[in-house]
């Protein structure tokens, strides 16, 4: 079986076969969901980008959800794949999908029905809701989709297929490129058009993606007798998921707060400077979640298996990429922002020159990023999300939000983008901490393992 390879092939290159696919993947997400605002910002404008700034919580809680089930479903068929128990991962994707599927749904209706109610709440001004209610009123239609693509290519990964989850993203955002300009452009539809082009390469790539797990080369099957609810797969799911999902949320909450704090010292060109930076800042920390979800089967695996110095290879040989490419983010933003910030800003000196001051104060020590992103994602890949759910808890409550009430009141916007640096230092010196006894305890565990086998 493919699975096998996890256990008998050197660590560098499964970490290359895993984690190049889930790159790739990731930098196709970034563009799947970048593209969208280029497009939007050359063929609408500035007040546009501030509207889609204000749905990017939506977006975020979405993206949560999707990742609540998708990693916590991969992070255990991983798990009992190591455990050469096909059975259960078989019934742990069959409950996956039955639970994207219902959750999907109630979003929805649910979103359709109290839009304009959140878009407020979110920080949405008299002139910039209408481009958030358009854009969102037509994503929220396909919501089930979206929860689909996100959950199932992190499953896909999970049992041992990351070179078809990569094809997953690659075709979406291949139909994403395609569509935006005609609906944006030759249909004039603008930010309306950049939605519909969203939504339908979402339903593309889900359906595929279910192809692949009912009659594609999947390493598990998808089968009707998984699909009923059991209690105890959805709290194993549940378990894992969670550290995502409150990681998600917890960001989807800061960006309300950015949003506005941005609109009290700044107004809709400081939101729409975020708009930018957020999205740029994906381009950081988004080949990042590719290297941790490329070594999350590795390690979940492995750690099944009891394959402890494997583990701790996996994480120290992701840490150290992760480390290389948060350094390259850092030289790009300090010495070329505009390269970074131009692709979004037509027109536009006063806008531009906001946003390459925001981006380099908000990234300013980007290069710790790898140590919490890293460190973080190692406990959820091997079971131990309690600690993960605690790490994201710190940052987003312990450190983000109370920063981003003080600060702005002593140094205005500035102090809306001081409070994101000052979270990476000290969240990476506490994840260095949990990790730094991890991996101590996995070489006791090691070496016991060894004493029992003589």
């Amino acid at each position: 079986m493919k699975d096998q390879k996890l256990e008998t092939e050197s660590i560098p290159k499964l970490l290359w076969d895993y984690s190049i696919p889930a790159i790739t993947g990731s930098l196709v997400y970034i563009l799947y969901n970048i593209v969208d605002r280029i497009f939007i910002s050359f063929g609408v404008g500035r007040l546009a980008i501030a509207g889609i700034s204000i749905v990017l919580p939506l977006f975020t809680f979405i993206l949560a959800t999707g990742l609540f089930i998708g990693i916590g479903g991969g992070s255990l068929i991983s798990i009992n794949l190591g455990q050469k128990n096909t059975e259960k991962a078989e019934l742990i994707l069959g409950n996956a999908v039955t639970l994207l599927f219902t959750i999907g749904i109630l979003f929805s209706i649910l979103g359709l029905v109290f839009l304009n109610k959140i878009l407020y709440l979110f920080g949405a001004t008299p002139e910039n809701i209408s481009y958030a209610r358009d854009y969102m009123s037509i994503i929220f239609f396909a919501t089930v989709f979206q929860l689909l693509f996100i959950a199932l290519n992190n499953i896909i990964r999970g049992e041992g297929n990351p070179k078809f989850a990569m094809k997953m993203n690659l075709i979406g955002c291949g139909f994403n490129l395609i569509l935006d300009p005609i609906f944006i452009f030759t249909l004039g539809m603008g930010i309306k058009g950049a939605a519909i082009a969203t939504i339908i390469s979402n339903v593309i790539v889900a359906i595929y993606q279910l192809k692949h797990f009912t009659t594609g080369k999947s390493n598990i099957k998808l089968k009707v007798k998984n699909l009923k609810l059991d209690l105890k797969v959805l709290a194993g799911i549940s378990s894992i998921g969670i550290a995502p999902f409150i990681m998600q949320m917890s960001n989807s909450i800061v960006v309300i707060f950015i949003n506005k704090n941005c609109n009290i010292y700044g107004g809709d060109i400081a939101i729409a400077a975020y708009g930018i930076v957020n999205s740029i800042g994906t381009l950081l920390y988004m080949p990042i979640v590719g290297i941790y979800q490329g070594a999350q089967p590795i390690l979940g695996y492995n750690y099944g298996a009891k394959n402890y110095h494997r583990v701790r290879e996996a994480y120290i040989l992701s840490l150290l990429v992760a480390v290389a490419i948060s350094t390259t983010g850092f030289i790009l933003i300090m010495f070329i922002p505009k390269l970074l910030v131009f692709p979004f800003i037509k027109n536009d000196p006063q806008l531009l020159s906001l946003t390459i001051k925001s981006l380099k104060i908000f990234y300013g020590l980007v290069l710790v990023m790898g140590f919490h992103m890293i460190g973080s994602s190692y406990f959820q890949a091997v079971g131990r999300a309690k600690i993960t759910t605690f790490l994201n808890i710190i940052r987003q409550f312990g450190l983000t939000l109370p920063l981003l009430y003080i600060l702005p009141k002593y140094f205005g916007l500035n102090g809306v983008w001081m409070a994101n640096p000052i979270t990476d230092i000290v969240l990476a010196i506490i994840t260095s901490y949990f990790v730094f006894k991890e991996l101590h305890r996995l070489k006791c565990e090691e070496k016991l393992e060894v004493k029992y086998s003589i």
